[in-house]
């Protein structure tokens, strides 16, 4: 009778009496190939986004950097997934092993188009995700790129600490040579030197955060090209681009996306990561190293999300524009709050950068009606609570909300929203 009762529990607790218990396949052990993403008819282009983690483009190294870039044409569309460098996944003909060994991988056994080719079959095989091109380009490279461009306006809206060092003139190796460098919330031109250290540090923060920060730099190099108007003299720069970038991706190939390009909204970039304990988990390889062993089945959900482009009325429904008002006393986190509501869907408008200071945040609801998950997502980036809220409907309204960023303003806050859908106003 008691151990009747003892597997009755069990059963309980396994159907639904208590947290629900789901088996684990091994990460060590070669998963079946994922089925390719259903394109749905939609005009697509893959282009796998590499960063080397040398300073030599002859220097195969690690994959410090993997965005694939995803071109809806037909939708008029673009969205980034970032994908974790210790990604732990089966490499064709190989081992399951981190994702960032791929590439060297590829070019060590002459695969079939190289170490891109590796890669891009190892997305295939474990994400079912068809690369059409690459790009690729080491540390050095990076550096002159955003140089050559001037240097790249970034909103850091957490703060970061970790070694750099003291020129990027001097010897690596000497331990003299590197000190602690801090770098606080707030807006930047930054130049090639400060922009590297800006994707890659980690010592404060998680690889999960250097994705973020990857497609921010993406989306600030993006306005850059617009702003100096190299959209239209790609054909004249392309050698020069050559010279800088790794790529298989030809002269003609961008051409055919500079009407596209040129015309983008903004609004319609999505960005995607996987996140901890969702899409992926911390695992001890049997080697004794850190990785994220991937979760399959929240993946699969996770991909067709981001390889979905949004309908037309999806795309209506998620412009919620947003006033902002600055009385945090800091005039820069005008600036800060407006980057990262635009991050997250919204259309943000800066319409006092200095009001005098309010030591907590408001939320001036203009619409006065539900407006489904826009105020929920909007709270949670905020960090407001409900009595934050006020309903004030307004029949001349400008915006929906109107935000007055107070003294308790706290501009990190990645872990939280970084789960939430985008902004709509249904219900």
């Amino acid at each position: 009778m008691k151990n009747l009762i003892v597997c009755l529990f069990a059963l309980v607790i396994l159907i639904g009496g208590g947290q629900t218990v789901r088996a684990q396949t091994n990460p060590d052990q070669i998963p079946e190939a994922a089925p390719l993403l259903d394109k749905g008819g939609q005009d697509i282009i893959n282009i796998l986004l590499l960063g080397s983690d040398t300073f030599n483009s002859n220097n195969i190294g690690r994959t410090d950097m993997i965005v694939i870039l995803s071109i809806n044409r037909t939708a008029g569309t673009v969205a980034m997934l970032s994908l974790p460098r210790d990604l732990y996944v089966y490499i064709p003909d190989y081992r399951v092993y981190r994702i960032n060994s791929a590439y060297a991988r590829g070019v060590q056994t002459n695969h079939p188009g190289g170490g891109a080719g590796m890669l891009s079959d190892t997305i295939r095989y474990n994400l079912g995700i068809e690369i059409d091109h690459y790009a690729r380009v080491d540390f050095s490279r990076f550096r002159r790129i955003v140089n050559d461009l001037g240097g790249v306006d970034i909103s850091v809206d957490c703060r970061l600490e970790d070694w750099r060092l003291v020129s990027p003139d001097l010897d690596p190796n000497l331990e003299e040579n590197w000190e602690i460098f801090t770098l606080p919330v707030g807006v930047y031109r930054m130049d090639g030197d400060l922009a590297l250290w800006y994707a890659r540090s980690r010592r404060s923060t998680s690889d999960f955060d250097r994705g973020r920060r990857h497609m921010a730099l993406l989306r600030a190099i993006y306005r850059r090209i617009q702003s100096l108007n190299l959209i239209q003299q790609v054909a004249d720069v392309y050698p020069q681009l050559l010279e800088l970038v790794e790529t298989d991706l030809t002269l003609d190939d961008i051409l055919s996306l500079i009407p596209m390009a040129s015309s983008l909204d903004p609004t319609r970039i999505a960005s995607y990561t996987l996140r901890p304990n969702v899409e992926v988990r911390s695992w001890l390889s049997p080697e004794g190293s850190s990785v994220l062993a991937p979760n399959y089945e929240a993946l699969r959900a996770r991909l067709e999300q981001f390889y979905t482009p949004p309908t037309a009325q999806q795309t209506r429904s998620q412009r919620i524009t947003v006033e902002i008002i600055n009385a945090t006393g800091v005039r820069e986190l005008a600036q800060v709050a407006a980057d990262r509501l635009a991050w997250d869907g919204y259309l943000p408008r800066i319409i006092d950068p200095q009001a005098p200071y309010l030591r907590q945040t408001i939320i001036y609801d203009l619409a006065g009606q539900t407006r489904g998950s826009s105020l929920e997502l909007l709270r949670t980036i905020l960090r407001a609570d409900p009595a934050q809220v006020v309903t004030q409907p307004d029949p001349n309204r400008t915006a929906d909300y109107r935000v007055v960023l107070g003294g308790s303003y706290q501009t990190c806050n990645y872990n939280t929203a970084s789960a939430m859908q985008p902004p709509t106003d249904g219900g």
